[in-house]
């Protein structure tokens, strides 16, 4: 893992989380990990991501306790991924959610916007 010290994706960056299911980690107020999938995952700019809160499940809950977020887009055929560090902002029922949610087919979900702190490039093992 090579730390690259930015708060910015390069453009294959941005490429991994465009093109691979990103799974999220957050940590709950015990300490114990939680990671899943985010399938609605989305690059707003190299320094920020956006994904679609569906399930309001222990991810969610865990941010809005302020879990830091950490994230991994690997694209297994190259043997390349990147981990993103960073701080959650969410949105629920204001202006900006709205705008967000209707051009999508989730009325009913919450806006995470993420804000990168740090990225990670990943080797992965043949």
């Amino acid at each position: 893992m090579k730390k690259l010290n930015t708060n910015k994706l390069t453009e294959e960056q941005v490429n991994l989380f465009k093109n691979n299911l990103v799974y999220l980690a957050t940590v709950d107020a015990d300490g114990n990990p939680q990671v899943g999938p985010k399938g609605s995952m989305t690059v707003l700019d190299p320094s920020h991501l956006q994904y679609l809160e569906k399930t309001k499940g222990e991810a969610y809950e865990n941010i809005k306790r302020g879990s830091k977020v950490a994230l991994v887009a690997a694209d297994v055929p190259s043997h390349t991924a990147v981990r993103v560090l960073a701080t959650a902002e969410v949105h629920e029922d204001d202006d900006y959610a709205k705008k967000v949610l209707a051009k999508t087919e989730f009325p009913n979900a919450f806006v995470v916007n993420l804000n990168i702190e740090e990225t990670l490039s990943i080797l992965l093992c043949k």
